[in-house]
């Protein structure tokens, strides 16, 4: 069996803590990974046995089962001889009161035949008529005294018979009653087994949505497969009648590890929860009106509270997304659900909406990067700031489209000057000339943290080595330093006598290097926060080498100088820019250091001979930052002529040129992994870029493919798309969000503003590719 939270893995082990898990109790390897806190209580499934059985034995439970199922057989074999008790009694019954209700009709037979005016009288026998002289003269016989007198016991003892049998059966059945509650109710019924039993409607949106907490994710897949493989496009009428008909087997199939009795019974729960959940989601306004407008602003987010941290949830609603493709009952359902994700910034990039219906709705920022939405339909839907970077738009008809890059964000109010990532590439820290310093979820680009204090723009920003403390430095000459988890100051470093440039910790997280334009470099002890040395001559730039025994440093005279951290005496200077150096950078493995300058160059630095061993020159401005990749491979450098390059180290040849920023590219630094590459810019924006200089793509690849063979997902596959955007914006976090299409392919569909416009044009202006002009996209691509 899978796991239900990674459905790739197979269920290996067990949770036993005591206390109620915030987990599944059934987990795979990488829930084992999160549960980390608790790994004394993980164990394998066939421990988990072991002690199961191993305690049963203590407890003597097999003895109780033993005794169970002794006494369900006696009870079932009570009841089966009190069914056949019943049967004759009623049957003994039922003759003795037809042979009453017989001589009554017989006795009465004499005087119902008078009223018969068919009757011969003639033909009466001489006793019956003897009887009926006496009635006529009212001198009734002793016999005709007996019979009134019978014939009236009879039926009150009838009335009473039939008085007593129904109070009888009235209090047995009372009785029954109540001890069948007393046993229910020391039953324990999984919540699921509540759930399947009855159906009975929720009318709030959160309670609905929780329901789907209880179906396996598995099964949304199965039934878009099923939905789109027999072109049905009813589901609730699918779920109540075919899917039970036709497809039981089929999904029953699928749970190896379950027995055929206990596949059949997770499979009737799991219908008639899924059901009930569309049944009541149907009938909400959720599924009716446009939940994007301020009418339902309230609502939104009290709904993303409750359901932001619900990864089945989340599931669920990108179901929901899909199922418009097939369902147009649920249109309105998928397009608010589509809303509420992306209002909740959860990852939608690199997946698969093909297509998707989507109307009235806003979906202002979504991250669409890589996303297959061939065939996608939207109406009257608000797409400003989208990222369709690197996307597929084949036969899309999009119409009555709502655009406006105006809409404001959080974000700096200046130039970004310095950008950071944390050791763990969860965190992206920015320091600019608006005097603050935020840092932001480098997964969704949502602002964590906003740091205040500095007086004067941030210079500089560096995370500590082990991610805890982020330190800071600015024109009011002081460094601070921050604590990274809850945003605090932790300390003020004075000293500078004017404003502090640069900042860097020592690989070991003992000592902090900070440039000043007082011409001075500082080292401090992290611990006592006092100075260690003054280093006097440098300013601009510094480095700790890997191993942290030397200390790299750039300034305005246009040389680099090495540094004996131990002896605080200068090793050596390298002379070679004819303009101030920037900044300087060792290479992962410490044999290299880059520098780059004013003069528009990056030169690269044997630091065991002091050597220049390459110049990388490309940019038109000065370079104003460089970083080295984790593998050590690749060079990123930043440019006052608004570019960012990527340089081949062996080589030295440029690999890369990315114009995306519209001001001057003040930082750039790479992602713990190598496939992230953030820069900051005088624009106020920070971008993240998709790198990996893990990968490259062989030439041959280019354009090797006709258009019909890139129709298919996962979009990652395709060469030509990797080709196209290997170098995307990933995420931009900027005061205003800018619609971004880079490296996206079109195919004939139509995208239509409100007014009428065709917006291919303004998405070729973007770095779309138009692919019903081939010839223009190959010229483009060469």
């Amino acid at each position: 069996m899978y796991c239900t939270n990674h459905i790739k893995n197979e269920i290996s082990l067990i949770c036993i803590a005591p206390h109620k898990c915030q987990f599944d109790r059934k987990l795979c390897a990488q829930c084992f990974d999160e549960h980390s806190i608790y790994s004394e209580n993980i164990v394998s499934l066939n421990k988990f046995q072991n002690m199961v059985i191993n305690r049963s034995k203590e407890s003597k439970l097999d003895q109780i089962i033993a005794e169970l199922i002794h006494s369900r057989k006696a009870f079932k074999s009570m009841l089966s001889q009190t069914e056949i008790m019943m049967r004759d009694i009623m049957k003994e019954l039922q003759e003795s009161i037809k042979q009453i209700y017989d001589q009554i009709e017989q006795q009465n037979k004499l005087y119902l035949n008078l009223f018969n005016e068919n009757v011969n009288l003639a033909e009466f026998s001489n006793s019956n008529l003897e009887q009926l002289v006496q009635f006529l003269i009212g001198k009734p016989s002793q016999d005709w005294n007996d019979l009134k007198s019978s014939q009236l016991a009879k039926l009150e003892k009838l009335e009473k018979t039939k008085n007593w049998w129904e109070q009888e059966i009235k209090v047995f059945c009372e009785k029954m009653n109540k001890e069948m509650k007393e046993i229910t109710s020391i039953i324990k019924i999984e919540p699921r087994q509540e759930i399947a039993q009855g159906y009975e409607r929720k009318e709030d949106l959160y309670e609905v949505l929780a329901q789907s907490k209880g179906i396996n994710e598995q099964l949304f897949d199965i039934l878009i497969t099923m939905l789109r493989q027999d072109k049905i496009s009813d589901i609730i009428r699918f779920l109540q009648k075919e899917f039970p008909q036709k497809y039981q087997n089929q999904y029953v199939n699928n749970e190896i590890n379950l027995s055929p009795k206990s596949k059949e019974m997770r499979l009737k729960n799991e219908i008639q929860v899924i059901t009930a959940v569309f049944r009541d989601i149907h009938e909400l306004d959720f599924s009716k009106k446009n939940f994007s407008t301020d009418a339902y602003l309230e609502t939104r987010i009290n709904i993303i509270k409750r359901i932001q941290k619900e990864e089945r949830i989340i599931q669920f609603l990108k179901f929901l997304v899909n199922l418009t493709a097939i369902d147009s009952q649920f249109i309105q359902c998928g397009s608010n659900s589509l809303n509420l994700l992306v209002e909740m910034k959860a990852d939608l990039k690199e997946q698969s909406f093909e297509n998707i219906r989507i109307k009235d709705t806003s979906l202002i920022g979504v991250n669409f990067v890589r996303c297959n939405l061939n065939g996608s339909e939207f109406d009257n839907v608000d797409i400003s700031g989208m990222n369709l970077n690197g996307a597929q738009l084949f036969n899309c008809k999009w119409k009555n489209i709502k655009m406006n890059e105006q809409i404001k964000l959080e974000g700096h109010e200046s130039s970004v000057n310095s950008v950071s990532i944390s050791p763990d590439g969860t965190i992206l820290a920015s320091g600019s000339a608006d005097n603050s310093i935020r840092m932001w979820d480098i997964k969704t680009g949502q602002l964590k943290a906003k740091l205040v204090g500095h007086e004067n723009a941030v210079n500089q920003i560096s995370f500590s080595p082990d991610g805890t403390i982020l330190a800071s430095v600015s024109g009011d000459r002081t460094i601070r330093l921050w604590d990274v988890k809850t945003g605090l100051l932790k300390a003020q470093l004075d000293g500078h006598s004017n404003a502090v440039l640069t900042v860097c910790f020592s690989p070991d997280n003992t000592i902090l290097a900070s440039g000043s334009a007082d011409h001075s470099v500082r080292l401090w002890d992290i611990t006592t926060r006092l100075v260690k040395a003054r280093l006097v001559g440098h300013s601009n730039s510094v480095c700790f080498s890997p191993d942290g025994t030397i200390l790299a440093s750039g300034s305005g005279d246009n040389s680099i100088r090495l540094w004996d951290v131990k002896t605080k005496e200068q090793k050596a200077q390298l002379n070679g820019h004819r303009d101030y150096v920037r900044s300087v950078c060792y290479s992962p493995d410490g044999k290299m250091l880059a520098s780059c300058s004013a003069d528009n160059s990056i030169r690269l630095w044997d630091v065991k001979t002091g050597q220049q061993k390459v110049q990388l020159d490309g940019h038109s401005q000065g370079v104003l930052s460089i970083s080295f990749s984790p593998n050590g491979a690749t060079i990123a450098s930043g440019s006052r002529d608004n570019s960012i390059r990527l340089w081949d180290v062996i080589t030295g040849q440029q690999m890369v040129k990315l114009e995306d920023h519209r001001d001057f590219v003040k930082s750039v630094c790479f992602s713990p992994d190598g496939k992230t590459l953030a820069s900051g810019s005088g624009d106020k924006s920070i971008r993240l870029w998709d790198v990996n200089t893990e990968k490259k793509i062989p030439a041959s690849d280019c354009c090797s493919k006709e258009h019909h063979t890139f129709q298919q997902s996962p979009l990652q596959n395709h060469s030509l798309l990797q080709n196209v955007a290997s170098n995307i914006t990933i995420l931009l976090i900027s005061k205003q969000p800018i619609f971004q299409a880079q490296g996206s392919l079109i195919f004939k569909g139509e995208f239509i503003s409100q007014s009428d416009m065709d917006l291919r044009t303004f998405f070729k202006q973007k770095g779309s590719f138009l692919l019903d002009d081939q010839k223009e996209f190959q010229e483009q691509q060469k």
